[in-house]
């Protein structure tokens, strides 16, 4: 057990069944690890020991039946610690670039894409292969929705992540969809902080309100800085934030934040300007009325 074990820590906590034979283990002793729970099978001749990562580990058994593939998509994205993803399930499949040649068929929980890997350089992490950076947004952008992969492409850009969109373009050219993601290309926007930030943006900027201005600082007459904000109308004196949930912190626990908050916006109140804040729930669920307030706020005399 000790040596499958030993081969399991160098893979995440994946070992697959030839290499649990090789340790010594038998067939019965590996069919009773996996009825007690004590091994997990992800994917036919693989296994999770006890305290696997449960998706660093699975990776590396999606790669076993398949060395030559590479791990692309969200999988990627994972192991390169792009920011602006959707949540982690246990669920999520596996995904992986495959050449035009090889099999398509794929365990259930792996997702293969077939594509060409021509210009596109091979990245390792966590001892696996995946694709680029730029290889894996123009993945991302191909699959996802508008809001979500300017969102992504926001993120990656605020973090340094590429040198230019013209990075991610090259990946798209001469690929099905690709016209439409052009546009999207242009949006991006590396001031922006936050997935919520990318959203509010695309509201304001399809209801014809995209702001003047992003991460504006409001200076008093002493030449300090009252606030800076997600975005501004200044010719109005209008502030736009997108309100996180963790934006106010924990009152109870620590009641600074909401001090704080309150003499900012005092200070901003007293220079005449005014701020509103919009939250998740605002955004994906009420982009009109988002919009309408916005709109009556500019139209005010």
């Amino acid at each position: 057990m000790a040596a499958a074990l030993w081969t399991a820590g160098w893979q995440d906590g994946m070992v697959t069944y030839e290499q649990a034979l090789g340790a010594g283990l038998t067939r019965g002793q590996i069919r009773q690890l996996v009825r007690t729970g004590d091994w997990v099978r992800p994917f036919p001749g693989t296994y999770l020991v006890a305290g696997a990562d449960p998706f660093l580990g699975r990776v590396h058994a999606a790669l076993v039946r398949r060395p030559q593939a590479v791990v692309c998509g969200v999988t990627a994205a994972r192991l390169l610690d792009l920011r602006a993803l959707p949540a982690l399930s246990t669920s999520e499949p596996i995904h992986l670039l495959i050449t035009g040649s090889a099999a398509r068929t794929a365990a259930r929980g792996i997702v293969l894409h077939s594509g060409s890997r021509a210009g596109t350089p091979v990245w390792w992490r966590r001892g696996v292969p995946v694709t680029s950076v730029t290889r894996t947004l123009a993945d991302l952008v191909l699959a996802w929705d508008r809001p979500e992969a300017v969102a992504l492409l926001d993120a990656a850009a605020h973090d340094r992540r590429f040198r230019g969109v013209v990075e991610v373009a090259a990946h798209l050219l001469g690929r099905r969809g690709a016209a439409a993601r052009f546009r999207w290309l242009a949006e991006v926007d590396a001031r922006t902080e936050s997935a919520l930030e990318s959203r509010l943006r695309l509201v304001l900027h399809d209801h014809g309100l995209r702001p003047p201005e992003a991460q504006y600082a409001v200076i008093d007459e002493n030449g300090r800085s009252v606030a800076r904000a997600d975005f501004a109308y200044p010719a109005r004196r209008l502030l736009v934030e997108a309100d996180g949930a963790a934006f106010h912190g924990d009152h109870a626990a620590d009641p600074e934040p909401l001090h704080r908050d309150r003499d900012r916006q005092n200070a901003l109140s007293r220079l005449g300007w005014t701020i509103l804040r919009f939250t998740w729930s605002d955004v994906l669920t009420r982009p009109d009325h988002v919009a309408a307030v916005v709109r009556h706020s500019l139209a005010r005399p």
